[in-house]
Formats: C-alpha cells, sequence, structure tokens
C-alpha cells in the first residue's frame, strides 16, 4: 500500500524511465561527448549545448535556466526579439533593459550551433561595467528556477543546478573583448562603437548583434552590422532615445517597415505602479515623480528619459540631449591630465538666490562641480583655497581660474582673488570674463563674449570630445540655451534673463563649466607665461588664437 509521503515523492519524481538499452546509452554517451558541457535538465535526463530546447520558448529559457521573471514588456522584448530579426526597443531609464540585453544574448548562445553574439555600444564603460558585469552576475545567479528560488529565496537547501534548471556551458573572461566562449566555438563578445573593424569581422550562420545605447552608436557600426546580415544576422537595438537622427532614429521612422519597434515607458514598470520595489533596479517611484516636478512633463528630458520618446524641435539647440549624454558617457574614461582649470560663475550673499558655482577641470574632463549659496567675498576665495587644496598637484602649473566678473559681485570677487594672487605669487593665475562685453575672438559671427563663451563650449563638448558628470541641474542648464539668428548675421545665445524664466534659477553651472573651458593664448595648459589679466579686452590682445588650448584637449 502506498502511503501519502510515498505518493508525494512519486509524483514529484515524475514518471518512470524504462532502463536504456546499450544503443540508446552508448548514442547519449556520444551526444554528450561532443557538447561542451553538460547539466542537470529537469526530467532525469542530461543536456547538451547548444540546446534547441528553449529555441522557441525563450520566455522558458529566461525563467527555468536563468532563474529570471521579466516583467510584462520585458516579455515583449524576448518575443519581438526570437520571432524578428531588426528589433528596435526605445525606452526611459531603468526598465530592465541590460538584463534583457544579456538574458538573450545567453539564449540565443545556449540554443543556437555556432551561435555568436555580440554586443556593442558607446563606451566601453557600457559594455565593460555594465553589460559584462550584468551577464557576469546572471551567471552566477543562475541554475536555480524562478519557482526554487521563490521556495528558497537564499538557496541554502535547494542544490545549483535545481531539480528543474541547467547550468550554461563556457568560460567567462573578464573583460567583454575576451568574451565567453564554449569548447564547441560558440562565443559572446562585446566591442564599443569605436571598434568597428572588430564588428564588421565576425562572420557566421548564427549571429545575433545587441547594441546598447543605439542613438549613440555611429552608423559605421550598423554599415559593418549590414553586410553580415545578408547571411542572416539578427539585431536587436536598445536605448534612450536621445538623438533624431542614426540608424536607431530611422528605425521608427524612415525604416519603420523593416523593423519591429517597441517604446516602453519608466511609468509602466511594476516598482513604480505598485509604489514599491517589485524587481530591484527598476525607476522607482519616489525618482519619477522627482523628476516630474523637476522637469516638468513637457521637458524634453522628461520625453526622453522617462517616457522613452523621442525629443523634437532640437535644431536650435546649442547643445542637443544627444551630445550631452554622449558627454556624460565619456567622463568615467576622459583623460584627466593636464592644467588645472577652475570655471568660477559667483553670486552675492543673500542665501535665497542663485548659486556660486566652482567647475574644476583638467584637459577633456570636468571633474567636479562645487555649488553654494550665500557666500561672501572673502567666503568665495577660502572655498577656491580649499578646491585647490584637494585637485591642485605638488609642483604642478599654476592653476587657471576663470571667473565672470560682470556685475557689482562679480567684480568684487574678481577683485578680491586677483589681489591675493598678486601677493601670493604662483598660487594662481586670475582671467576675468565679462560676459557682456563685445565679443573679441569672432566678431564676424557673435555680438557678446557670451555667446562665444557657448560657442566655445560647444566646440570643446561635441569637437573635441569633452566630458561632464551627470547633474540633472546642469544637463537642463546646457540643453535651455538655444541660437538666435539675428538681421546682421550674427549668432545670439539665449538671453540669460529668459534662461531664467524658464529654468526658474540662473543657469549657474552651465556658466561655470563654459568659463572652465575658456582657454586663452596665454593660459594655454602647455604655456610657462601666467599673466592675471583679463582675456577679454581687444584692446589688450588682439590676436587672441580662438582654438587655443585646443590640441591639449585632443591629447
Amino acid at each position: 500500500m502506498t502511503t501519502p509521503i510515498a505518493h508525494e515523492v512519486e509524483r514529484r519524481r515524475g514518471p518512470r524511465r524504462r532502463p536504456r538499452s546499450f544503443a540508446e546509452s552508448l548514442a547519449a554517451r556520444l551526444r554528450a561527448g561532443t557538447a561542451s558541457t553538460v547539466g542537470a535538465a529537469g526530467d532525469g535526463e542530461t543536456i547538451a549545448w547548444p540546446s534547441p530546447r528553449w529555441r522557441e520558448d525563450p520566455l522558458a529559457f529566461f525563467r527555468n535556466v536563468l532563474g529570471v521573471e521579466p516583467w510584462s514588456r520585458q516579455e515583449e522584448i524576448i518575443d519581438l526579439a526570437k520571432n524578428h530579426r531588426r528589433v528596435a526597443v526605445a525606452s526611459g531609464n531603468k526598465i530592465g533593459k541590460s538584463v534583457t540585453a544579456v538574458g538573450l544574448a545567453l539564449w540565443f548562445y545556449s540554443s543556437y550551433e555556432d551561435a555568436r553574439v555580440i554586443f556593442s555600444s558607446t563606451t566601453s564603460r557600457q559594455v565593460d561595467a555594465i553589460l559584462w558585469r550584468e551577464l557576469r552576475m546572471v551567471l552566477y545567479r543562475s541554475g536555480r528556477c524562478v519557482d526554487c528560488k521563490r521556495k528558497d529565496p537564499l538557496g541554502t537547501s535547494i542544490p545549483r543546478p535545481c531539480p528543474h534548471s541547467a547550468i550554461i556551458d563556457g568560460h567567462v573572461n573578464d573583460l567583454a573583448r575576451s568574451g565567453m566562449r564554449s569548447n564547441n566555438f560558440r562565443e559572446i563578445v562585446g566591442f564599443t562603437a569605436r571598434e568597428a573593424e572588430a564588428v564588421a569581422g565576425i562572420s557566421g550562420k548564427n549571429l545575433f548583434y545587441i547594441v546598447d545605447e543605439a542613438s549613440g552608436v555611429p552608423d559605421l557600426i550598423f554599415e559593418a552590422i549590414e553586410g553580415n546580415r545578408a547571411g542572416g544576422a539578427r539585431i536587436i537595438m536598445f536605448s534612450n532615445p536621445t538623438r533624431n537622427e542614426g540608424e536607431f532614429f530611422e528605425a521608427f521612422h524612415t525604416k519603420a517597415d523593416f523593423y519591429k519597434t517597441l517604446s516602453i515607458s519608466s511609468e509602466e514598470n511594476p516598482n513604480y505602479q505598485s509604489r514599491r520595489e517589485i524587481i530591484p533596479g527598476l525607476a522607482t517611484h519616489e525618482w519619477i515623480e522627482e523628476k516630474r516636478q523637476e522637469w516638468g512633463e513637457d521637458n524634453p528630458w522628461w520625453k526622453v528619459r522617462v517616457l522613452g520618446q523621442f525629443a523634437t524641435s532640437e535644431e536650435r539647440k546649442i547643445l542637443s540631449i544627444h551630445a550631452i549624454r554622449q558627454a556624460e558617457e565619456r567622463w568615467p574614461d576622459a583623460s584627466d591630465k593636464g592644467r588645472l582649470f577652475i570655471g568660477l560663475d559667483p553670486s552675492g550673499p543673500g542665501g535665497l538666490g542663485d548659486e556660486s558655482v566652482f567647475c574644476v577641470r583638467r584637459n577633456l574632463k570636468v571633474l567636479q562641480l562645487y555649488a553654494m549659496r550665500g557666500l561672501t567675498e572673502d567666503a568665495h576665495l577660502q572655498h577656491l583655497l580649499g578646491i585647490l587644496s584637494v585637485h591642485r598637484l605638488p609642483r604642478e602649473e599654476a592653476p587657471v581660474l576663470v571667473l565672470d566678473r560682470e556685475g557689482s559681485i562679480g567684480s568684487r570677487v574678481f577683485g578680491l582673488l586677483r589681489a591675493y594672487a598678486d601677493t601670493h605669487e604662483g598660487e594662481f593665475v586670475v582671467v576675468g570674463v565679462r560676459s557682456s562685453d563685445r565679443a573679441s575672438r569672432e566678431r564676424e559671427n557673435y555680438d557678446r563674449v557670451r555667446d562665444e563663451l557657448f560657442a566655445n563650449l560647444h566646440d570643446w563638448i561635441v569637437k573635441s570630445g569633452g566630458a561632464i558628470p551627470e547633474d540633472t541641474r546642469l544637463e537642463r542648464e546646457l540643453h535651455a540655451a538655444e541660437w538666435i539668428d539675428q538681421a546682421n548675421g550674427r549668432r545670439k545665445a539665449t538671453p540669460k534673463s529668459e534662461l531664467r524664466k524658464a529654468l526658474g534659477r540662473s543657469p549657474d553651472r552651465a556658466d561655470a563649466v563654459a568659463l572652465s573651458v575658456w582657454e586663452t593664448a596665454d593660459t594655454r595648459a602647455d604655456s610657462g607665461d601666467s599673466p592675471q589679466e583679463t582675456a577679454t579686452e581687444p584692446d589688450r590682445y588682439p590676436r587672441l588664437d580662438p582654438y587655443a588650448g585646443m590640441e591639449t584637449w585632443r591629447r
């Protein structure tokens, strides 16, 4: 008589299998011998990789092999990737695209013979520190299905792999370009958008390109991928829709007939909808509501980074969202070797109004922004000395301070700092800029020094590859400024009074960054001279080089 307990044991074991014949056992061993590794299949059999078992059901692969439970919009992405060879996904921030991209890579790698998966993105940080790190974490946590993880979240009693899962084969290297490889020639590798030749040099009968931050990836990469699509290669692109041109943009517009597209708002994710953390790492209710108040629902940053929609009407912007995002993405890897420059946009001691902002830069990298309110003239000096004590290197050339001496506050701060520099030789060099002065570098193109400051900032970011830290206030200020064409043929940046109305504050951080990159012929990073004079008086410097210091930035 079978007891209830014994019956339950038998039920969980499933139906008994008849003993294999010698021929069946030999065939199974031969199949296992050609596989890269063998893991538990969950039904009493072994599994040889690659396996067609989850080829038509990648969602089951996510749940049963990776132990990942996708939310509804992730399920849509997974389904599109299975059924279509060209897919583009535009999204807001933190919707789970990295784990989706990694899961699709592992699904393809585990399901197809001679599978080759190629990650690409804008920077090495995006490829190695985000995508490749995510892949290693997913593999580390895999081997227990979703149901077993729910029963035992700590994994103390359920073996790895669990009775329903399998361990994925292959050796994983530390860097994406070294990749993950099996001993039967399947692989997952990653390259940055700068390595078009590496992307183009990959071939095979089962290719899958996964392009992250695709808005910022140059068309040269997509041209290389297109060459392999003739052999049936697949591609899926993920990105915030930051740029209104390029392959990713065209996938939603002129090439919409050739791509399956999906747009996902951060507001759709379970964490926001439930107002609590359902899935770690997705955008929180608090963050989205904070950005709603900070940006406003009509703001382009809200549309791009929350709603996952393309921002339009950027033609007149001095710096587009795409240019600003690229500058932020370059920041971790940007060069910080070179002379120390500090841009200072001072404000008065009231404490409730504008900020005094110090922007610290070396070469192509803004190192840090220091913003504070209510500083007296003496307090500006003390904060400057404190910042120099942190950032100045021993025995290096005197740092250059470039400050806006416009108005009574700017004039007093400039006078105090210059007097200090005069009595403390080699401490720092002071350059005063009056933004309302007539243009001194390109008079035929701009009316005022302030217009030249913005034009110079644009060139430093877009042409020279300058890098800035992520700062939402700075982002808005940089993006708010537009070019105004005048009857005299000269360009004018949006007046500060209008920016103040649009932003609800003065663009102090953007101004400080613009000042920090305002190099003159006498304060070039390789110059030994340190004259403490204003760089904007045309009678003193009639032949200033408009591109002074650019060769230093390109080092």
